[in-house]
């Protein structure tokens, strides 16, 4: 009896840490997930506080806040990353004022920086490849 337990916990010492390393292994080609990930960094040098949404085909979807004088890095949702492009609309909370980009066509793994001005006219995007 005592051996076979010995045996069933030599088995378990052997085999879990087998598991744990299997489970935690890298993708092939060493790249990580997060790459596949769009996002959208919003630097706000407006004094107010601002709600970001992404737009598709009129529907909007709200990615979050961003306080005044502070930068936020939101994870776009997949469904909207396609080769018929978003806009990302910038609600200044507090005013009526609004902006909102061009249709922007854009892949997985890049990222679009916007950076709203105190002028709203004035702000601006890009899309990088971090």
């Amino acid at each position: 009896m005592r051996a076979r337990q010995l045996r069933g916990a030599l088995i378990l010492a052997i085999v879990t840490p087998a598991l744990a390393c299997a489970r935690h292994r890298q993708p092939s080609g060493g790249a990580s997930m997060v790459y596949h990930v769009a996002t959208a960094r919003i630097t706000n040098n407006n004094f107010l506080d601002v709600n970001v949404y992404a737009a598709r085909a009129g529907s909007r979807q709200r990615l979050g806040m961003v306080t005044g004088q502070n930068t936020q890095v939101f994870e776009l949702p997949r469904q909207l990353i396609d080769a018929r492009g978003l806009t990302i609309f910038i609600d200044v909370i507090g005013s009526s004022q609004s902006y909102e980009t061009e249709l922007i066509a854009l892949a997985p793994g890049q990222q679009v920086d916007l950076v709203v001005q105190q002028r709203l006219a004035m702000s601006h995007y890009s899309v990088v490849d971090p």
